[in-house]
């Protein structure tokens, strides 16, 4: 935590009622903190004590809150708001929706859809990370700037020896991912629960929440005999370990098949200078590395396992002084170095409220901002 942070918690009543109810977590933060009267004002308040330039949200779920703050703040504060989107939010809880079994009710899709479309309406910029959901925000704002999803140098590695000995005679493809779902799905539809493809000497290494995902589903379980002599299921792992791991790594596996924005384990991929398989999907932000030499690109299962064989029973190119040069492209020194001058520029404006006779505007904001207003 850093300094002037603040966290609200989430009291246990509510948990129940969004597991009752199955909400998506992140809708129902949205729907949680506008309903508190404490957390909104804990939100006001720290907003007038810090006097920000610019307010972005890296995800939309407090704005319902921070639009109240906008339309009954003091009318001395000027600021801009900012969107800095990981990806077009609505898009995967309305995918959810339409697919059996995902756990995503309706509710939470077309809240989710207001939500992100009312904040990017309404924002003085919006930030992308790919050209796929620019042209999406740019139907509802024409203020759109793309700065790419980048990354950190790895960490020095730790604890090389004992992985080197444990992987001793192998070789090795390296999947890492979160518990997200869409992992989950991508890994066992690209490579199949049965992975009788790849040989005694050859092993897939799965490190972070993804793992325990993989060990517990149903298509894997069957096949869980042949299965533990192929994969290596490590889990969580520290930054450190994870640079071990990829540097012992033959290849980096990107099964990638659903999701927006982009994805920063695609830029993790290439920096690490290891031969690469992976879907077309994964390269959505990433286009210009689509036919750089060491990456292997398939959409169908069965072709995807036969490059994964091959990039494992083969050695890669080496790679010239340009090609080094190209990944400095993905540092996030490179990838955002533009936004400071755009912020920067950005109107400091009065964000007025609405008109006394909206019957949803100033006065019921101004109630709700005194904890006083009740609906009818």
């Amino acid at each position: 935590m850093e300094t002037g942070d603040f966290f609200i918690e989430m009291p246990r009543r509510f948990r129940k009622k969004m597991a009752r109810r199955k909400w998506r977590s992140d809708v129902a933060s949205a729907e949680f903190v506008v309903r508190s009267k404490s957390s909104r004002r804990a939100i006001a308040k720290f907003l007038d004590d810090f006097r920000p330039d610019v307010i972005a949200l890296e995800q939309c779920w407090l704005w319902p809150a921070l639009r109240e703050y906008v339309e009954t703040g003091s009318p001395e504060a000027r600021f801009s708001i900012v969107y800095s989107s990981h990806n077009f939010e609505q898009q995967l809880p309305a995918q959810e929706a339409a697919t059996a079994g995902a756990g995503t009710d309706l509710w939470s899709a077309q809240r989710a859809a207001e939500i992100e479309s009312d904040l990017a309406a309404k924002a003085d910029l919006v930030v992308t990370v790919s050209e796929q959901d620019a042209a999406c925000f740019r139907k509802l704002n024409p203020s759109v700037v793309i700065a790419a999803n980048g990354i950190w140098p790895r960490e020095t590695s730790a604890g090389f020896a004992r992985w080197a000995s444990r992987f001793a005679g192998l070789r090795t493809a390296l999947f890492v991912g979160s518990g997200h779902p869409p992992n989950v799905r991508g890994f066992l539809q690209m490579t199949g629960p049965d992975l009788g493809f790849l040989s005694a000497s050859e092993r897939i290494v799965v490190v972070g929440g993804v793992a325990d995902q993989i060990r517990n589903d149903p298509g894997f379980l069957r096949h869980r005999g042949a299965d533990n002599a192929r994969i290596e299921l490590l889990g969580v792992q520290d930054g450190a370990t994870l640079s071990a791991l990829i540097e012992l790594a033959d290849a980096v596996m990107l099964p990638i098949v659903e999701g927006g924005g982009t994805n920063i384990k695609t830029a993790e991929a290439l920096y690490s200078r290891k031969p690469i398989v992976a879907t077309s999907f994964a390269f959505r932000g990433y286009e210009q590395f689509k036919h750089w030499r060491n990456v292997r690109l398939a959409d169908r299962p069965e072709d995807f396992r036969d490059l994964l064989a091959q990039a494992l029973r083969s050695e890669p190119e080496a790679l010239t002084q340009a090609d080094i040069a190209q990944l400095d492209t993905l540092l996030w020194t490179e990838t955002l170095q533009k936004l400071p001058g755009l912020f920067a520029a950005l109107p400091r404006r009065r964000h007025q409220a609405p008109a006394v006779d909206d019957p949803g505007g100033f006065l019921p904001g101004l109630l709700r901002r005194m904890g006083l207003w009740r609906k009818s």
